[in-house]
């Protein structure tokens, strides 16, 4: 018979996570769930350069506790938060986003406007985060209500482009003069840059987006929500309460994540990363221009 593992590893709340999750409970040991990173690669298939390792939860599961909403509630100390603005700077510097291969969007943008972000229908994340298909509809319209004089931009999910998948929003949610659909797959970052205020379901658009120091509209419960730091449509677990931007930064990008070289599998650092991505997005492979 064959020694039992240390501990037990599976992926977020798909099959294997779940299968993880059972052998554990009837080992008794250990359990971690693994995730992409939210600087996962530049190519979009390309392998991780980064996995959100917890060992309590999954940090889009706001129906239970995880371990990044632990680290998140105890806060950054001095140093940790100095580090999170560096970071949260470099991720600017360097039109960082999860994947980053794509173009940044190259049309015109209009002088006011709002962000709206859709998903893919199914996401994990959206059943995590609380909420269903009526949370899009309910942004949407938030969208249009609540900035009458502005274009309200929806950023179509890559997946629904590449994959073949659905998005939440459906063809007659989109028939408003006010509506410009951004479906070409561009990375979002000089989306965030100038706009008025982001709506998000559980997207991390909306984490992106407090990193660009914009305000963010919440209708679901996305790890980064109910902590003071965005307009909530839902009521957070109690266990939330106030945070920091820098917070969530050291959680999401240092604490919670394993960063490794694409090359060589050497371990990293947040900032190699970033510096990473950063450079091959300025060497042309995606465009980026950095604005002033």
């Amino acid at each position: 018979m064959a020694d039992q593992p240390h501990a037990v590893i599976g992926w977020g709340r798909k099959r294997s996570g779940r299968r993880a999750e059972w052998i554990a409970r009837i080992l008794r040991r250990p359990l971690a769930l693994l995730e992409d990173g939210f600087i996962r690669s530049f190519e979009r298939n390309a392998p991780s350069l980064s996995v959100i390792v917890d060992d309590l939860g999954v940090y889009y599961d706001a129906r239970v506790v995880s371990r990044m909403e632990r680290v998140i509630a105890a806060g950054a100390d001095g140093a940790q938060s100095e580090r999170a603005r560096q970071l949260a700077a470099a991720w600017r510097d360097g039109g960082i986003s999860k994947y980053n291969h794509a173009l940044d969007y190259e049309g015109a943008l209009p002088e006011h406007y709002v962000l709206v972000a859709d998903q893919s229908l199914g996401d994990l994340s959206v059943i995590g985060g609380l909420a269903d298909a009526a949370s899009f509809t309910a942004m949407l319209h938030a969208a249009l209500t609540e900035n009458p004089n502005h274009t309200v931009l929806v950023k179509i999910h890559p997946d629904v482009l590449t994959h073949r998948k659905r998005g939440n929003l459906v063809p007659r949610d989109l028939q408003h003069p006010r509506i410009r659909l951004i479906a070409d797959g561009c990375h979002p970052a000089r989306l965030l840059r100038n706009a008025a205020c982001v709506y998000a379901v559980t997207s991390l658009i909306g984490f992106e987006a407090l990193l660009w120091s914009r305000p963010v509209r919440c209708f679901g419960m996305p790890f980064y929500a109910g902590w003071g730091l965005t307009h909530d449509h839902l009521s957070p677990p109690v266990r939330r309460g106030h945070a920091r931007v820098e917070d969530l930064v050291h959680a999401a990008l240092v604490a919670q994540a394993r960063y490794a070289d694409p090359t060589d599998g050497a371990h990293w650092k947040a900032e190699q990363a970033i510096a990473y991505v950063a450079r091959r997005r300025a060497a042309g492979f995606g465009r980026y221009v950095a604005e002033s």
